[in-house]
């Protein structure tokens, strides 16, 4: 099966449609299973949704509470509800280590279908 650009694009808007539900949404990047920091969505997540790629709005920068080299990340729903689990390199943060103490952002994050 092959998806139109439209199929693609109304099935990332209910992917941030969920995520746009109640408070903010959450990025949680971890360095093994340690969270090292939780960066907060902004709502609406979306920037964009265009040719089956969902591109998120920048989120604030956050103060990390564990140091090392990101493994792994998982966005929750405002509920806290896993939504999708990310290999680290699928995220492109503003620094290859974390610190703790010091701020984490990411550069971008997009979802494609």
């Amino acid at each position: 099966m092959v998806l139109s650009n439209k199929a693609k694009n109304a099935m990332l808007q209910g992917l941030a449609d969920t995520l746009n539900e109640g408070a903010n949404s959450t990025l949680s990047i971890y360095v093994d299973s340690t969270l090292a920091v939780e960066l907060t969505l902004t709502n609406p997540v979306e920037l964009d949704i265009t040719a089956g790629v969902l591109t998120f709005k920048t989120p604030p920068e956050a103060i990390a509470v564990a140091s090392g080299v990101p493994t792994s990340a998982k966005m929750l729903d405002a509920s806290g509800a896993l939504i999708a689990d990310y290999a680290a390199a699928e995220i492109a943060l503003n620094k290859d280590k974390i610190y703790q103490g010091g701020y984490v952002g990411i550069l971008s994050l997009k979802v494609r279908v």
